[in-house]
C-alpha cells in the first residue's frame, strides 16, 4: 500500500478531518494530493504528521 493511502487510513481510524489530522506540519492542498498518491511526502514530515497524531513509525509500516 502506498503511503498517502496508509496515512488516510490512519486519520480515518481516527475520525480525524484532514485539516486536524496535519495541523500545521503541512498545508491541507498538499496533503490532500499525498493521500491521493498524486504527491510524495517528506521523510521529515511524514515523521512529523505520525508524531501529532501518536503513531509510532514502527506502527505505520507493519
Amino acid at each position: 500500500m502506498m503511503i498517502g493511502s496508509l496515512l488516510k487510513e490512519y486519520r480515518l481510524k481516527q475520525n480525524k478531518s484532514q485539516r486536524k489530522f496535519i495541523g500545521s506540519i503541512v498545508t491541507q492542498s498538499y496533503y490532500s494530493k499525498v493521500e491521493k498518491n498524486i504527491s510524495q511526502i517528506t521523510a521529515d514530515n511524514l515523521i512529523g504528521l505520525l508524531q501529532y497524531n501518536n503513531i509510532s513509525v514502527q506502527e505505520f509500516f507493519r
